[in-house]
Protein backbone atom coordinates (compact mmCIF):
# COMPACT_ATOMS: atom_id res chain seq x y z
CA UNK A 1 0.00 0.00 0.00
CA UNK A 2 2.66 1.94 0.99
CA UNK A 3 4.55 1.62 -2.43
CA UNK A 4 1.29 2.27 -4.50
CA UNK A 5 0.30 5.25 -2.23
CA UNK A 6 3.99 7.19 -3.30
CA UNK A 7 2.83 6.43 -7.16
CA UNK A 8 -0.30 8.46 -7.28
CA UNK A 9 -0.72 12.53 -5.93
CA UNK A 10 -2.09 12.94 -2.98
CA UNK A 11 -2.63 9.02 -2.24
CA UNK A 12 -5.54 8.85 -4.81
CA UNK A 13 -5.81 5.70 -6.75
CA UNK A 14 -4.53 6.07 -10.66
CA UNK A 15 -7.79 5.71 -11.76
CA UNK A 16 -8.98 8.82 -9.75
CA UNK A 17 -6.07 10.33 -10.90
CA UNK A 18 -6.61 9.89 -15.06
CA UNK A 19 -10.18 11.31 -14.66
CA UNK A 20 -8.68 14.75 -12.86
CA UNK A 21 -6.66 15.16 -15.76
CA UNK A 22 -9.75 14.87 -18.94
CA UNK A 23 -10.49 17.90 -17.48
CA UNK A 24 -8.05 20.14 -17.86
CA UNK A 25 -8.02 19.01 -21.99
CA UNK A 26 -8.32 22.28 -24.18
CA UNK A 27 -6.98 24.64 -21.71
CA UNK A 28 -3.95 25.23 -23.82
CA UNK A 29 -6.44 26.30 -26.71
CA UNK A 30 -8.22 28.40 -24.05
CA UNK A 31 -5.24 30.10 -23.44
CA UNK A 32 -3.81 30.70 -26.86
CA UNK A 33 -6.50 32.19 -27.85
CA UNK A 34 -7.02 35.16 -25.29
CA UNK A 35 -3.20 35.92 -26.08
CA UNK A 36 -4.23 35.74 -29.76
CA UNK A 37 -6.80 38.62 -29.03
CA UNK A 38 -4.83 40.75 -26.69
CA UNK A 39 -2.06 40.46 -29.25
CA UNK A 40 -4.56 41.57 -32.29
CA UNK A 41 -5.70 44.25 -29.48
CA UNK A 42 -2.52 45.52 -29.03
CA UNK A 43 -1.49 45.42 -33.15
CA UNK A 44 -4.84 47.28 -33.63
CA UNK A 45 -3.96 49.53 -31.45
CA UNK A 46 -0.63 50.12 -32.74
CA UNK A 47 -2.89 51.13 -35.78
CA UNK A 48 -4.47 53.86 -34.04
CA UNK A 49 -1.68 55.44 -32.88
CA UNK A 50 0.35 55.52 -36.01
CA UNK A 51 -3.01 56.69 -37.73
CA UNK A 52 -2.25 59.74 -35.41
CA UNK A 53 1.14 60.06 -35.57
CA UNK A 54 1.05 60.29 -39.48
CA UNK A 55 -1.70 62.67 -39.39
CA UNK A 56 0.21 65.05 -36.95
CA UNK A 57 2.67 65.18 -39.57
CA UNK A 58 0.57 66.12 -42.46
CA UNK A 59 -0.73 68.73 -39.87
CA UNK A 60 2.75 70.22 -39.07
CA UNK A 61 3.22 70.01 -42.86
CA UNK A 62 -0.17 71.97 -43.77
CA UNK A 63 0.18 74.72 -40.56
CA UNK A 64 4.16 75.30 -41.76
CA UNK A 65 3.26 75.73 -45.80
CA UNK A 66 0.33 77.33 -45.31
CA UNK A 67 2.57 80.20 -42.02
CA UNK A 68 5.05 80.73 -44.59
CA UNK A 69 2.16 81.60 -47.73
CA UNK A 70 0.96 84.23 -44.69
CA UNK A 71 4.53 85.81 -44.15
CA UNK A 72 4.91 85.58 -47.63
CA UNK A 73 1.95 88.03 -48.15
CA UNK A 74 3.51 91.04 -45.85
CA UNK A 75 6.42 91.01 -48.45
CA UNK A 76 4.58 91.04 -51.84
CA UNK A 77 1.76 93.50 -50.28
CA UNK A 78 4.23 95.87 -49.01
CA UNK A 79 3.64 96.00 -45.68
CA UNK A 80 7.41 95.52 -44.65
CA UNK A 81 8.47 98.59 -46.28
CA UNK A 82 5.61 101.12 -45.53
CA UNK A 83 2.97 99.64 -42.35
CA UNK A 84 2.19 103.42 -41.98
CA UNK A 85 0.10 103.40 -45.59
CA UNK A 86 -0.55 99.67 -46.16
CA UNK A 87 -4.04 98.87 -43.77
CA UNK A 88 -3.17 96.45 -41.12
CA UNK A 89 -7.41 94.86 -42.20
CA UNK A 90 -5.86 94.67 -45.80
CA UNK A 91 -3.28 91.79 -44.90
CA UNK A 92 -4.18 89.98 -42.15
CA UNK A 93 -7.76 90.19 -40.22
CA UNK A 94 -8.22 86.94 -39.19
CA UNK A 95 -10.57 86.48 -42.11
CA UNK A 96 -10.06 88.08 -45.37
CA UNK A 97 -6.57 89.44 -45.55
CA UNK A 98 -4.87 88.94 -48.52
CA UNK A 99 -2.48 86.90 -45.49
CA UNK A 100 -5.25 84.97 -44.00
CA UNK A 101 -6.58 83.93 -47.45
CA UNK A 102 -3.28 82.84 -48.80
CA UNK A 103 -2.84 80.71 -45.69
CA UNK A 104 -6.12 78.78 -46.02
CA UNK A 105 -5.43 78.26 -49.62
CA UNK A 106 -2.58 76.65 -49.50
CA UNK A 107 -3.65 74.87 -46.07
CA UNK A 108 -6.95 73.16 -48.49
CA UNK A 109 -4.33 71.65 -50.62
CA UNK A 110 -3.01 69.42 -48.03
CA UNK A 111 -4.32 66.04 -46.91
CA UNK A 112 -4.65 65.25 -43.40
CA UNK A 113 -5.51 61.36 -42.48
CA UNK A 114 -6.97 61.16 -46.26
CA UNK A 115 -8.73 64.58 -46.11
CA UNK A 116 -8.39 68.15 -46.01
CA UNK A 117 -8.26 70.02 -42.69
CA UNK A 118 -11.45 70.51 -41.14
CA UNK A 119 -11.02 74.37 -40.29
CA UNK A 120 -7.58 76.32 -40.65
CA UNK A 121 -7.85 79.60 -38.29
CA UNK A 122 -5.49 82.54 -38.57
CA UNK A 123 -4.10 85.59 -36.70
CA UNK A 124 -1.14 88.12 -36.59
CA UNK A 125 1.05 89.90 -34.84
CA UNK A 126 1.90 93.56 -35.56
CA UNK A 127 2.31 95.21 -32.10
CA UNK A 128 4.51 93.27 -29.85
CA UNK A 129 7.31 92.06 -32.33
CA UNK A 130 9.81 93.83 -34.57
CA UNK A 131 9.06 91.66 -37.78
CA UNK A 132 5.04 90.84 -38.48
CA UNK A 133 4.33 87.36 -37.59
CA UNK A 134 0.81 85.13 -38.24
CA UNK A 135 0.10 82.15 -36.26
CA UNK A 136 -1.81 79.22 -38.55
CA UNK A 137 -3.81 76.89 -36.45
CA UNK A 138 -5.08 73.52 -38.57
CA UNK A 139 -7.18 71.15 -37.13
CA UNK A 140 -8.37 67.70 -38.44
CA UNK A 141 -11.18 66.07 -36.16
CA UNK A 142 -12.82 62.79 -36.78
CA UNK A 143 -9.54 60.67 -37.48
CA UNK A 144 -10.70 57.16 -37.94
CA UNK A 145 -9.84 54.65 -35.16
CA UNK A 146 -10.09 51.04 -34.45
CA UNK A 147 -9.15 49.66 -31.27
CA UNK A 148 -11.20 53.14 -29.74
CA UNK A 149 -14.40 51.82 -31.03
CA UNK A 150 -14.36 48.90 -28.45
CA UNK A 151 -14.99 51.95 -25.92
CA UNK A 152 -17.15 53.94 -28.08
CA UNK A 153 -14.80 56.33 -29.43
CA UNK A 154 -15.61 56.96 -32.81
CA UNK A 155 -12.66 59.42 -33.89
CA UNK A 156 -9.62 61.39 -32.81
CA UNK A 157 -8.77 65.25 -33.35
CA UNK A 158 -5.06 66.82 -34.28
CA UNK A 159 -4.19 70.36 -33.61
CA UNK A 160 -1.19 72.13 -34.68
CA UNK A 161 0.02 75.55 -34.92
CA UNK A 162 2.91 77.14 -36.81
CA UNK A 163 4.19 80.88 -36.60
CA UNK A 164 6.19 82.71 -39.56
CA UNK A 165 7.54 85.83 -40.14
CA UNK A 166 8.97 88.24 -42.48
CA UNK A 167 12.24 90.38 -41.98
CA UNK A 168 12.86 93.75 -43.57
CA UNK A 169 15.81 95.88 -42.29
CA UNK A 170 13.36 98.91 -43.41
CA UNK A 171 11.00 97.39 -41.38
CA UNK A 172 13.50 97.46 -38.14
CA UNK A 173 14.80 100.58 -38.43
CA UNK A 174 16.70 101.46 -35.35
CA UNK A 175 17.97 98.13 -34.21
CA UNK A 176 21.51 98.35 -34.41
CA UNK A 177 23.15 96.75 -35.80
CA UNK A 178 20.69 95.34 -38.99
CA UNK A 179 21.59 92.41 -40.82
CA UNK A 180 22.76 92.15 -44.34
CA UNK A 181 20.96 91.00 -47.33
CA UNK A 182 22.26 88.35 -49.61
CA UNK A 183 19.84 88.21 -52.88
CA UNK A 184 19.75 86.25 -55.93
CA UNK A 185 18.19 86.30 -58.97
CA UNK A 186 18.25 89.61 -59.20
CA UNK A 187 18.08 91.55 -62.56
CA UNK A 188 21.30 93.17 -64.06
CA UNK A 189 20.00 96.68 -63.86
CA UNK A 190 21.63 99.14 -61.34
CA UNK A 191 19.21 101.44 -60.30
CA UNK A 192 20.47 105.15 -59.50
CA UNK A 193 19.52 106.21 -55.65
CA UNK A 194 18.39 108.84 -56.91
CA UNK A 195 16.45 110.71 -59.88
CA UNK A 196 19.13 112.68 -62.14
CA UNK A 197 20.51 114.71 -61.81
CA UNK A 198 20.37 113.57 -57.72
CA UNK A 199 19.33 116.66 -56.74
CA UNK A 200 16.39 114.81 -56.06
CA UNK A 201 15.27 112.90 -52.77
CA UNK A 202 16.73 109.53 -52.17
CA UNK A 203 14.57 106.13 -52.95
CA UNK A 204 16.74 104.62 -49.94
CA UNK A 205 17.38 107.37 -46.90
CA UNK A 206 21.47 107.10 -45.48
CA UNK A 207 20.86 104.71 -43.54
CA UNK A 208 18.53 101.30 -43.87
CA UNK A 209 15.08 102.99 -43.73
CA UNK A 210 13.01 103.70 -46.63
CA UNK A 211 12.97 107.60 -47.45
CA UNK A 212 9.45 107.77 -48.95
CA UNK A 213 7.08 105.32 -48.09
CA UNK A 214 4.71 106.71 -50.21
CA UNK A 215 6.54 105.58 -53.19
CA UNK A 216 5.30 101.67 -52.77
CA UNK A 217 2.48 100.95 -54.70
CA UNK A 218 3.26 103.27 -57.28
CA UNK A 219 4.10 103.19 -61.05
CA UNK A 220 7.65 103.93 -61.98
CA UNK A 221 10.04 104.12 -64.91
CA UNK A 222 13.45 102.16 -65.11
CA UNK A 223 15.87 104.53 -68.04
CA UNK A 224 18.60 102.76 -68.96
CA UNK A 225 21.28 105.26 -69.50
CA UNK A 226 24.83 104.49 -70.42
CA UNK A 227 28.13 104.49 -68.07
CA UNK A 228 29.44 107.73 -69.37
CA UNK A 229 26.23 109.64 -68.68
CA UNK A 230 27.11 112.04 -66.19
CA UNK A 231 25.46 112.84 -63.66
CA UNK A 232 24.86 116.37 -63.81
CA UNK A 233 23.19 117.99 -66.72
CA UNK A 234 19.49 118.70 -68.21
CA UNK A 235 16.79 117.08 -66.30
CA UNK A 236 15.21 114.52 -67.43
CA UNK A 237 10.88 114.97 -68.29
CA UNK A 238 8.51 115.08 -64.85
CA UNK A 239 7.84 112.53 -63.52
CA UNK A 240 11.91 111.75 -63.03
CA UNK A 241 12.57 108.08 -64.33
CA UNK A 242 14.34 105.61 -62.36
CA UNK A 243 18.07 105.91 -63.84
CA UNK A 244 19.93 102.70 -64.37
CA UNK A 245 22.95 101.10 -65.91
CA UNK A 246 23.40 97.85 -67.54
CA UNK A 247 25.35 95.86 -65.57
CA UNK A 248 27.03 92.10 -67.12
CA UNK A 249 26.82 89.10 -63.97
CA UNK A 250 28.02 85.77 -65.05
CA UNK A 251 26.38 83.48 -67.22
CA UNK A 252 22.85 82.78 -65.69
CA UNK A 253 20.92 79.19 -65.43
CA UNK A 254 17.62 77.66 -65.90
CA UNK A 255 17.00 79.77 -68.83
CA UNK A 256 13.35 79.30 -70.85
CA UNK A 257 13.85 77.27 -74.07
CA UNK A 258 14.22 80.00 -77.15
CA UNK A 259 11.37 78.87 -78.59
CA UNK A 260 9.40 80.26 -75.37
CA UNK A 261 7.28 83.11 -75.73
CA UNK A 262 10.01 85.94 -76.93
CA UNK A 263 12.58 83.88 -75.88
CA UNK A 264 14.52 83.46 -79.33
CA UNK A 265 17.49 85.52 -78.18
CA UNK A 266 18.30 83.25 -75.28
CA UNK A 267 22.27 82.01 -75.91
CA UNK A 268 22.87 84.19 -78.65
CA UNK A 269 25.71 86.11 -76.51
CA UNK A 270 27.99 87.50 -77.93
CA UNK A 271 30.21 85.20 -75.75
CA UNK A 272 31.52 86.75 -72.49
CA UNK A 273 28.13 89.27 -72.30
CA UNK A 274 25.08 87.70 -70.16
CA UNK A 275 23.16 90.82 -69.80
CA UNK A 276 20.03 89.76 -72.27
CA UNK A 277 20.27 86.45 -70.51
CA UNK A 278 20.33 87.54 -67.07
CA UNK A 279 17.04 89.71 -67.64
CA UNK A 280 15.53 86.57 -69.37
CA UNK A 281 16.73 83.72 -67.08
CA UNK A 282 17.99 83.11 -63.59
CA UNK A 283 21.08 84.36 -62.55
CA UNK A 284 23.69 82.91 -60.52
CA UNK A 285 25.72 86.13 -58.87
CA UNK A 286 24.70 86.59 -55.48
CA UNK A 287 24.29 90.83 -54.26
CA UNK A 288 24.67 91.82 -50.99
CA UNK A 289 24.53 94.80 -48.72
CA UNK A 290 27.65 97.17 -49.29
CA UNK A 291 29.01 94.86 -52.08
CA UNK A 292 30.89 96.95 -54.88
CA UNK A 293 30.27 96.99 -58.65
CA UNK A 294 32.71 98.47 -60.48
CA UNK A 295 36.06 98.08 -63.21
CA UNK A 296 37.86 94.80 -62.20
CA UNK A 297 35.24 93.21 -59.79
CA UNK A 298 33.49 90.14 -60.47
CA UNK A 299 30.25 92.39 -61.31
CA UNK A 300 31.13 95.29 -63.55
CA UNK A 301 29.19 97.98 -65.25
CA UNK A 302 28.20 97.44 -69.34
CA UNK A 303 30.28 99.51 -71.37
CA UNK A 304 28.74 98.89 -75.09
CA UNK A 305 27.08 101.35 -76.95
CA UNK A 306 23.68 102.47 -75.56
CA UNK A 307 22.30 100.96 -78.99
CA UNK A 308 23.81 97.46 -78.06
CA UNK A 309 22.22 97.73 -74.63
CA UNK A 310 18.18 98.75 -75.91
CA UNK A 311 18.46 96.16 -78.45
CA UNK A 312 18.90 93.28 -75.74
CA UNK A 313 16.84 95.26 -73.50
CA UNK A 314 13.64 94.98 -74.96
CA UNK A 315 13.61 91.53 -76.00
CA UNK A 316 15.22 90.16 -72.67
CA UNK A 317 12.04 91.48 -70.68
CA UNK A 318 9.82 90.63 -72.70
CA UNK A 319 10.72 86.73 -72.43
CA UNK A 320 11.11 87.54 -68.52
CA UNK A 321 7.19 88.44 -68.60
CA UNK A 322 5.98 86.27 -71.22
CA UNK A 323 5.06 89.35 -73.14
CA UNK A 324 4.41 89.24 -77.05
CA UNK A 325 5.30 92.73 -77.65
CA UNK A 326 6.10 95.60 -76.50
CA UNK A 327 3.76 98.00 -74.49
CA UNK A 328 1.00 97.13 -72.33
CA UNK A 329 -1.53 93.68 -72.22
CA UNK A 330 0.58 91.78 -74.10
CA UNK A 331 0.09 88.45 -72.45
CA UNK A 332 1.91 89.47 -69.15
CA UNK A 333 0.70 89.21 -65.68
CA UNK A 334 -0.65 92.97 -64.62
CA UNK A 335 -0.39 94.90 -61.77
CA UNK A 336 -3.49 96.41 -60.30
CA UNK A 337 -2.20 100.09 -58.41
CA UNK A 338 -5.12 101.02 -56.15
CA UNK A 339 -2.58 101.86 -53.24
CA UNK A 340 -0.94 99.60 -51.63
CA UNK A 341 -1.25 96.56 -51.11
CA UNK A 342 -0.79 96.06 -55.18
CA UNK A 343 -2.50 92.74 -56.59
CA UNK A 344 -1.53 90.62 -59.48
CA UNK A 345 -3.33 89.08 -61.96
CA UNK A 346 -2.71 86.17 -64.30
CA UNK A 347 -2.15 87.25 -67.66
CA UNK A 348 -3.03 84.74 -71.04
CA UNK A 349 0.64 84.02 -71.32
CA UNK A 350 0.75 82.60 -67.80
CA UNK A 351 3.54 79.08 -68.34
CA UNK A 352 0.99 77.72 -64.95
CA UNK A 353 -2.11 77.78 -67.29
CA UNK A 354 -4.21 77.64 -63.67
CA UNK A 355 -2.93 81.19 -63.07
CA UNK A 356 -3.94 82.28 -66.98
CA UNK A 357 -6.84 85.07 -66.04
CA UNK A 358 -7.02 84.36 -62.45
CA UNK A 359 -7.43 87.28 -59.88
CA UNK A 360 -5.09 87.93 -57.02
CA UNK A 361 -2.24 85.35 -57.68
CA UNK A 362 0.60 85.59 -55.12
CA UNK A 363 3.55 84.84 -57.63
CA UNK A 364 4.28 85.90 -60.84
CA UNK A 365 7.65 85.99 -63.08
CA UNK A 366 6.89 89.72 -63.45
CA UNK A 367 8.17 90.48 -59.94
CA UNK A 368 12.14 91.09 -60.12
CA UNK A 369 14.61 92.77 -57.41
CA UNK A 370 17.38 94.90 -58.65
CA UNK A 371 20.00 96.65 -56.74
CA UNK A 372 20.06 100.24 -55.82
CA UNK A 373 23.44 102.09 -55.44
CA UNK A 374 25.02 105.57 -54.08
CA UNK A 375 26.80 107.68 -56.32
CA UNK A 376 30.41 108.56 -54.62
CA UNK A 377 31.32 112.33 -53.65
CA UNK A 378 32.65 114.05 -56.62
CA UNK A 379 31.92 115.01 -60.52
CA UNK A 380 32.22 110.91 -61.72
CA UNK A 381 29.38 108.34 -61.09
CA UNK A 382 29.71 105.68 -63.81
CA UNK A 383 31.21 102.51 -65.06
CA UNK A 384 34.58 104.08 -64.94
CA UNK A 385 34.08 103.97 -60.49
CA UNK A 386 33.23 101.53 -57.86
CA UNK A 387 29.35 102.04 -56.69
CA UNK A 388 28.31 100.59 -53.61
CA UNK A 389 24.99 98.88 -53.05
CA UNK A 390 23.05 100.04 -50.67
CA UNK A 391 19.59 97.94 -50.94
CA UNK A 392 17.51 96.23 -53.30
CA UNK A 393 14.07 97.37 -55.08
CA UNK A 394 11.33 94.93 -55.68
CA UNK A 395 9.06 95.27 -58.70
CA UNK A 396 6.40 94.44 -60.60
CA UNK A 397 7.01 94.92 -64.50
CA UNK A 398 4.07 95.64 -65.98
CA UNK A 399 5.63 96.03 -69.59
CA UNK A 400 8.80 97.47 -71.65
CA UNK A 401 8.79 100.52 -73.94
CA UNK A 402 7.68 101.71 -76.23
CA UNK A 403 4.70 102.47 -74.10
CA UNK A 404 2.80 105.97 -75.58
CA UNK A 405 -0.25 105.53 -73.56
CA UNK A 406 1.44 106.18 -70.05
CA UNK A 407 2.24 109.55 -68.52
CA UNK A 408 5.20 110.19 -69.56
CA UNK A 409 5.46 107.96 -72.70
CA UNK A 410 7.42 105.20 -71.85
CA UNK A 411 10.38 104.93 -74.42
CA UNK A 412 12.41 101.97 -76.43
CA UNK A 413 14.75 100.37 -73.65
CA UNK A 414 12.57 101.51 -70.86
CA UNK A 415 10.75 99.46 -68.37
CA UNK A 416 7.41 100.47 -66.59
CA UNK A 417 7.17 98.96 -63.27
CA UNK A 418 5.20 99.01 -60.03
CA UNK A 419 7.49 99.56 -56.67
CA UNK A 420 6.41 96.66 -54.20
CA UNK A 421 9.04 96.80 -51.69
CA UNK A 422 12.26 98.74 -50.54
CA UNK A 423 14.91 97.16 -48.54
CA UNK A 424 18.07 99.34 -47.36
CA UNK A 425 21.22 98.52 -46.17
CA UNK A 426 22.82 99.22 -42.77
CA UNK A 427 25.91 100.53 -43.00
CA UNK A 428 26.92 99.90 -39.58
CA UNK A 429 26.68 96.31 -39.95
CA UNK A 430 29.82 94.54 -41.12
CA UNK A 431 28.46 90.88 -40.60
CA UNK A 432 27.31 87.75 -42.61
CA UNK A 433 24.52 88.61 -45.02
CA UNK A 434 21.00 86.90 -44.37
CA UNK A 435 19.70 85.42 -47.64
CA UNK A 436 16.37 86.64 -48.59
CA UNK A 437 13.47 84.45 -49.92
CA UNK A 438 14.38 83.23 -53.40
CA UNK A 439 14.46 86.49 -55.86
CA UNK A 440 12.94 88.65 -52.35
CA UNK A 441 15.25 91.21 -50.48
CA UNK A 442 12.04 90.16 -47.50
CA UNK A 443 13.70 87.08 -45.96
CA UNK A 444 10.38 85.03 -44.99
CA UNK A 445 11.07 82.25 -41.97
CA UNK A 446 9.23 79.68 -39.89
CA UNK A 447 9.65 80.58 -36.26
CA UNK A 448 7.51 78.03 -34.40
Amino acid sequence: MTSSSAKTPNHISRAQYKSSRKGERGVTIVIAAVAMVSLLAMLVLAIDVVTLYVASGQAHQAADAAALAGAAAFSSSSFTSAPSIVPQSSVCNGSSGDADMRARAIAAKFKIGGTPPSSVATSCNFTEVENPQITVTVVRTGLPTLFARIWGYRGSTVTVTAKAEAYNPSFNAGSSPSPKIDVSGVKPWLVFNCQLPCAAPNFIASNYAISNPALIGTRKTLHLTQFDTPVSGTPPPSPAPYTFYAIDPPAPVSCPSSSAISCNQIGTGPPGLYYHDNIACRGTAHFTCGQIIGPGRPIQVDTRSLGNLHARTDPGTQCLIHANAPGLNQGQDTFTITGPPVTIDGGSNNPNPLLRTATNISRSDSVVTVPVFNCPAGPTCNGTVDLQIVGFLQLGIQGVGPIPSTTPPVLPAEISAVVLNVAGCDPSNPGVAISGAGISPVPVRLIR
